[in-house]
C-alpha cells in the first residue's frame, strides 16, 4: 500500500472514529463477555474490562447505556451457561488437557472449587467478581453436577451484580476522568491512566509467570515516560496557545535566521537517508530472514514494531492536521503532527540496540553501538526541525511514539510468545 494511500485510510478513520466505536462497540463487548464465560479462553479475553470501557463510553454520551447493559447481559449470561454445558459434556479432563497452554494453575481450580464446597449460589456470583475464577466457576458447576433450574437463577442474579457494577464503575471511572480532564488534560489524564494499567499489567504478569527478564524492565520505564511525552505533546497540539507552541515559533524562527547552508545540505542528506520507507524496508527486510530463520520472537517484534509506529503516526498526522511552519525548506503537504521521521527512526533504532547489542561481546563496542543507534535517531529528528519542515514538538512527539510502540513491542511479544506456546521465547 502506497504511503498516501495509508494517510488516506487513517484520514477516513479519524472522521468516523465516533461511528465506528458505536458500530463496533456493543459486538465487540457481547463477543468479550461471551468468551470470558467460557473455562480456557476466559481467562484471556478482558470480557469484565469490556463491560467497564461501556460504562464509561455511555457517561462520554458516545455510547447508549441501556445497550450496553442489554448486551452485556446477554452475553454474561450465554458465557456461563455456554461454560456450564462444556463442564457436564466434557467434565475436568477438558481444563487438565489444555491448562497449560491458557495459564490455569492448580491453586485456581482448587481456590473455585473451595468456594463450590461453601455454596453453589455464593459460588457463582462471587466467582464473577474474581478473575481467577470468573471463567472457571460455570465450568466447575456444570461438573459438579447442579441442577439447570438452580445454575439459571443464580446465573440471570449474577449476571445482573456484575453488569450493574461493571457499568457503575465505569460511569463513575468517567466522571472523574472528565472532571480530572477538564483541569490535566484529556491526553495527560489519559496516558496516567493507561500507564498505571500497563504497570499494573506487567506486575500482574510476572508475579505469575515470571517470563520478563531484567532488561524488559528497562523497556517498561521507557514505555512508560515515552507515553507521558507523548500525552503532553498531544496535549499541547489540541490548544493554540501553550509553552510549545511558543518554543516551536521561537525554534522555527531562530532555524530561519541562523542556519549556515552547509548545515541545511547536511539536514537533507540525512533527512533522506532517514526518510519513512528507509527504515520501513529495512525492518521489514530483516524481519523477513528472521522468520525465514525461525527466529519468530525477533522477527515479530520488528515487524510488529515497525507497522504499528507507522499506522499510529498516519492516524495522528489525519486526526490533528496540524499545518507545517509557512518557511519550509522543503514543499510538505502531508499534516505535520507527529513527524513520521522521528518516529520511525526511534522505533528503528531503539530496536536494533535492543535485538543486537546484547550480541556484542566488548563492552566497549558494545555501548558505541547504542550511542550511534541514539545519536542516529536524534540526528533525523533534528535534520527536519533545520528544514523548518516540523516544529520542534512533532519530533519529540514523534521520538515519543517511537520508543512507546517499539517498548510495547517488545513487552506485547514476550506475553504473547508465552501465552502462545507456553514456555519462553
Amino acid at each position: 500500500m502506497h504511503y498516501s494511500s495509508v494517510l488516506q485510510f487513517f484520514a477516513t478513520f479519524s472522521n468516523n472514529l465516533n461511528e465506528i466505536i458505536v458500530v463496533g462497540g456493543y459486538p465487540i463487548i457481547f463477543l468479550t463477555v461471551i468468551l470470558e464465560g467460557l473455562p480456557l479462553i476466559g481467562t484471556i479475553v478482558p470480557g469484565h474490562v469490556a463491560i467497564i470501557v461501556g460504562g464509561f463510553l455511555a457517561h462520554s454520551g458516545i455510547m447508549n447505556v441501556w445497550w450496553v447493559v442489554t448486551v452485556s447481559m446477554i452475553g454474561a449470561v450465554l458465557g456461563d451457561a455456554f461454560g456450564f454445558y462444556l463442564g457436564r459434556r466434557y467434565g475436568i479432563n477438558l481444563i487438565d488437557k489444555f491448562k497449560r497452554y491458557f495459564f490455569i494453575r492448580d491453586e485456581h481450580i482448587k481456590k473455585a472449587q473451595n468456594l463450590l464446597l461453601k455454596h453453589t449460589g455464593k459460588a457463582m456470583i462471587i466467582g464473577r467478581l474474581s478473575p481467577m475464577t470468573r471463567a472457571l466457576m460455570p465450568f466447575l458447576v456444570g461438573i459438579g453436577k447442579t441442577s439447570h433450574t438452580k445454575f439459571w437463577i443464580f446465573n440471570f442474579i449474577g449476571a445482573i451484580l456484575w453488569v450493574g457494577s461493571s457499568v457503575i464503575l465505569g460511569y463513575g471511572f468517567s466522571f472523574g476522568f472528565h472532571a480530572a480532564a477538564s483541569y490535566f488534560g484529556k491526553a495527560v489524564v489519559g496516558a496516567i491512566i493507561l500507564g498505571g494499567l500497563i504497570i499494573w499489567g506487567y506486575r500482574f504478569v510476572n508475579i505469575r509467570f515470571h517470563i520478563f527478564r531484567r532488561y524488559e524492565l528497562f523497556a517498561l520505564i521507557i514505555n512508560v515516560i515515552s507515553l507521558t511525552i507523548l500525552a503532553l505533546m498531544v496535549r499541547d497540539a489540541w490548544v493554540a496557545s501553550s509553552f510549545m507552541a511558543n518554543f516551536d515559533i521561537y525554534v522555527n524562527g531562530f532555524m530561519n535566521t541562523h542556519v549556515s547552508s552547509t548545515m541545511i545540505n547536511i539536514a537533507e542528506f540525512v533527512s533522506t537517508i532517514g526518510g519513512v520507507m528507509v527504515p520501513v524496508t529495512i525492518s521489514l527486510i530483516v524481519g523477513s530472514i528472521f522468520l525465514v530463520q525461525k527466529r519468530w520472537r525477533s522477527a515479530t517484534i520488528i515487524i510488529i514494531s515497525t507497522i504499528s509506529a507507522m499506522a499510529s503516526f498516519s492516524f495522528l498526522k489525519e486526526f490533528f492536521l496540524r499545518a507545517r511552519p509557512d518557511n519550509a525548506l522543503v514543499l510538505l503537504t502531508d499534516p505535520s503532527f507527529p513527524s513520521g521521521h522521528a518516529t520511525m527512526a526511534a522505533v528503528f533504532f531503539f530496536i536494533c540496540a535492543y535485538l543486537f547489542a546484547p550480541k556484542i561481546k566488548f563492552w566497549v563496542y558494545r555501548e558505541s553501538f547504542i550511542v550511534l543507534c541514539a545519536l542516529g535517531t536524534i540526528a533525523i529528528g533534528l535534520s527536519r526541525i533545520v528544514l523548518n519542515v516540523h516544529w520542534v514538538s512533532d519530533v519529540i512527539a514523534g521520538w515519543a511514539l517511537g520508543l512507546f510502540c517499539a517498548t510495547a513491542s517488545i513487552i506485547l511479544v514476550r506475553y504473547a510468545g508465552e501465552l502462545v506456546k507456553g514456555r519462553r521465547l
